[in-house]
């Protein structure tokens, strides 16, 4: 049976499953209803005969009191009106039977003996029910009546409610099939669907079939369910081809390889037993150095070119150990390695190394030590192998002296940028001195004192008749005079003062800014703890006539710093004045009223970050990894030193200087690191 369910399709199982549930739920319903009707007439029924006993009881007890049979079975043939009693019987107090009465025509009521009389009970038979009831007259026990009854009617109303029952169960089974057969496609349509997709996916593997969703109950979800697993097995099963193919030409190159291999182990194997044999030979005619070490450090074996590298005959060296002929301060670093190589914490190592020349002087080498074992795991002997650096030593030894005189080649550079600047400041304010005192003189050498000495000198010769003179036509004229040349003496004057007030202030500036330049042409290497806004100040300074031509707007952004660098002042200054130069031809291309440059000074922790930004050119992504290095420039006049050298400087006062652009035309900015030291 279980295999035939199993069989059916969904469809059917879900017909099923309603069929049965909506047939069991009504079956036990009906049996509900049929028992409890059967338990309902039966009480009912007792109810009745136990009332009809009682009535017949009180009718007969007359009959009894007076000994008058005849009139008692009348009495019980009253109970003719009621066809399921098929016999009635009195007795008497004595348990004698005093009257009796059988339905007429009833075989069952003919053939019936009546029982012996039994104390108030009622008994049910396999289709009777027996009743006795005690007859009471005053108090005393007159009688008893039985009455036999069947269950004729009972059985025929159960019979009616089963049949009912049974219409009902098979209408309700009807609808019920109907109604499952029309819904079972809402659940049975998609897991048929997908049943379908399951199959055509094993049999064809096409892990690109797509089950059609079903909303989002459980089916649809285990629909999408099915659906990402099919994504992850193709995602999977194209990882697999291709690493199947991928493992095809990897297995056919491998068995080439081993092929290989074996042809070659095979050669190996010949090589090797000719190996041992040229094995002393290679040794000792290597072009470097080579030498077996015991684990003590005595040389067990040297080569030739070893011992012609150090000066000493190889019997010389097998009587010494390495630490004999190692440098002292590279001694203990040779040790420690070789201590580890020992316990087994490395395999080999490299390092390099001076050896004591057998006449005295240092040799730079690279030393190479690896370790043999016994098949027990013991150490046997090293193998050392010694190449000659000294020459290698040498170049690094120049090339870090050139590099020291790049660095002052960059810091003269800078002081030479920074002088340029103070010079041209200088230029410009000269320019000023001199219109100032070009004005001056001019205003000098327009002076109308000239006329005032003439006047002064026909006053003279007019002194003895001076008022019969200034009554004169051209005496008239003289006060009048007089009084214009006070006039435009007193504004020629004013305009002198102004001047020469302004020549005053121009000389000033010139102090100040060869006193700045005075301040900062100090030795290199002289580091100072400087204030950062005043080093910033300067910095603006020095550029200060350039960015009012320019007509640049300054801002400034000076956080509170609570230390002071500790720099070299004129390097610093030398990477400000640069920074600031470039942000200015930055912005070049920008309208005047466009061009802006921040200065930012910001506290982080122990550093100090000092930024220049524009909103000028701004720098391609490209070129950001670029800008430092020497020759780069994005410029026709560039010359692609200023950036480099100003990187150089920032690493030599131990920060750093870093650029950012968000690209062409977007601006940049250029951020100096520092150190700081508490004031």
């Amino acid at each position: 049976m279980s295999r035939y369910v199993r069989s059916l399709s969904i469809g059917q199982k879900l017909t099923l499953i309603v069929m049965l549930t909506s047939g069991v739920a009504m079956l036990l319903t009906s049996v509900c209803v049929i028992a409890y009707e059967r338990f309902s007439f039966r009480t009912s029924l007792v109810n009745d005969l136990m009332t009809t006993a009682e009535i017949m009881g009180d009718n007969t007890s007359a009959a009894l009191t007076f000994g008058d049979p005849t009139s008692a079975e009348e009495t019980l043939r009253s109970l003719a009106a009621k066809p399921r009693i098929i016999a009635a019987a009195v007795y008497d107090k004595d348990n004698k039977l005093f009257g009796i009465y059988r339905q007429d025509g009833n075989a069952d009521a003919g053939q019936l003996s009546l029982p012996a009389v039994e104390p108030d009970t009622q008994r049910f038979g396999a289709n009777t029910l027996e009743v006795f009831h005690s007859i009471d007259l005053a108090g005393e026990k007159a009688g008893t009546i039985y009455i036999h009854s069947t269950l004729d009617e009972m059985r025929e109303r159960l019979w009616r409610y089963a049949l009912i029952m049974f219409w009902v169960i098979l209408i309700a089974t009807v609808i019920a099939f109907l109604l499952a057969t029309r819904l079972k496609h809402v659940i049975a349509d998609p897991i048929v669907h997908l049943a379908a997709v399951v199959g055509l996916v094993s049999r064809s593997e096409n892990y690109s079939v797509r089950a059609v969703g079903a909303g989002d109950d459980e089916v649809g979800r285990l629909i999408t369910g099915f659906n990402e697993m099919l994504n992850q097995i193709q995602t999977r099963d194209v990882a697999l081809a291709d690493a199947r193919e991928s493992l095809e030409g990897r297995v056919i190159e491998r068995t080439s390889e081993l092929r290989l291999e074996i042809a070659e182990r095979e050669q190996a194997e010949s090589a090797l037993r000719s190996s041992e044999q040229r094995f002393s030979s290679a040794f000792e005619y290597a072009s470097i150095g080579m030498a077996l070490v015991s684990p003590e450090g005595r040389f067990m074996k040297v080569n030739r070119a070893f011992g012609l590298l150090l000066g000493f005959s190889q019997s010389e060296l097998l009587s010494k150990t390495f630490q004999d002929i190692t440098h002292p301060d590279d001694l203990q670093a040779d040790l420690e390695n070789a201590s580890k190589l020992l316990s087994g914490d490395i395999t080999s190592y490299e390092m390099e190394k001076r050896y004591l020349h057998e006449q005295g002087h240092d040799i730079w080498v690279t030393l190479g030590v690896s370790l043999v074992r016994n098949s027990a795991g013991q150490p046997v002997h090293f193998i050392a192998q010694v190449q000659d650096i000294s020459k290698r030593k040498t170049a690094e030894e120049e090339l870090a002296r050139t590099h020291k005189q790049l660095l002052e080649a960059s810091r003269l550079s800078g002081m030479a940028e920074v002088a340029t600047n103070v010079l041209h400041n200088v230029g410009n304010v000269l320019n000023s001195v001199n219109v100032s005192a070009t004005v001056a003189a001019e205003c000098v050498l327009n002076s109308r004192m000239p006329n005032l000495v003439r006047v002064a000198t026909l006053l003279r010769e007019h002194q003895d008749s001076l008022g019969t003179y200034l009554s004169t036509e051209q005496g008239r004229h003289i006060p009048t005079y007089l009084e214009q040349l006070a006039r435009e003496g007193k504004e020629q004057q004013q305009a002198a003062i102004q001047e020469l007030e302004l020549l005053r202030t121009n000389i000033d500036h010139i102090k100040k800014i060869v006193v700045m330049q005075q301040s900062y042409a100090k030795v290199s290497g002289l580091t100072e703890l400087v204030n950062v806004h005043d080093l910033v100040e300067d910095s603006i300074r020095i550029n200060e006539d350039d960015l009012s031509k320019h007509r640049i707007q300054l801002i400034r952004q000076f956080d509170t710093v609570a230390a002071a660098l500790s720099v070299e002042k004129h390097k610093a200054l030398q990477i400000l004045v640069n920074l600031i130069r470039n942000a200015m031809q930055a912005c070049d291309d920008l309208p005047a009223d466009r061009r802006c440059i921040t200065l930012s000074v910001a506290q982080i922790e122990d550093r100090i970050h000092i930024s220049v930004s524009d909103n000028g050119s701004g720098i391609a992504t490209e070129n950001i990894t670029r800008i430092f290095a020497h020759g780069f420039t994005t410029r026709k006049e560039g010359h692609g030193f200023g950036l480099h050298s100003s990187a150089l400087a920032a690493t030599d006062l131990g920060g750093s200087l870093r650029a950012h652009s968000d690209g062409p035309h977007q601006g940049a900015t250029f951020t100096l690191e520092l150190p700081l030291r508490s004031l």
